[in-house]
């Protein structure tokens, strides 16, 4: 991720393009996180 804010930081990437490279990224963490919990809770109820 750093890579990806650098880029934005030396104008390799507009800041339209960044916003929604970020707006994606955190939208993949927050299904990560809720398959993480899913897959926990699986594990404590069989």
């Amino acid at each position: 991720m750093v890579k990806i804010m650098l880029s934005g930081d030396l104008d390799y990437v507009d800041s339209d393009t960044m916003k929604a490279i970020m707006d994606d990224i955190n939208e993949v963490e927050r299904m990560l996180k809720a398959l993480i919990k899913s897959l926990e809770n699986k594990h404590l109820n069989p």
